[in-house]
């Protein structure tokens, strides 16, 4: 999967940038919400938690979606401003538990 950037606007007063970009992948189902932020992250070289992805557009036939992002500086902005697509939110809960259970088990060791 490759990515290209085509338009990056600074918007300072709500400390984030505006990314519109062009996903290109190989046939099958389009890429999920959390695999576009890893995209993302990874081309721009952030974390994927500054990285709120908008909306994604599919044209039905081809291997190519557009994509609308907000890449915010500081976490708490992302929090505030945004809201959590429900995948994100049973990725959070997923690895909340994950931490709960790795705690547990140092504990009876």
């Amino acid at each position: 999967m490759e990515i290209e950037i085509q338009k990056q606007v600074d918007v300072p007063l709500l400390g984030r940038q505006r990314i519109i970009g062009i996903v290109k992948f190989d046939g099958g189902a389009t890429p999920s919400i959390l695999k576009l932020k890893e995209v993302l992250a990874s081309k721009l070289k952030l974390s994927k938690d500054l990285v709120a992805i908008r909306h994604v557009y599919q044209r039905y036939g081809f291997t190519e979606v557009k994509v609308i992002a907000h890449v915010y500086k500081k976490r708490e902005e992302l929090m505030r401003l945004e809201k959590l697509k429900k995948v994100e939110r049973k990725q959070i809960d997923a690895d909340k538990k994950a931490a709960e259970e790795k705690a547990k088990a140092a504990k009876v060791e």
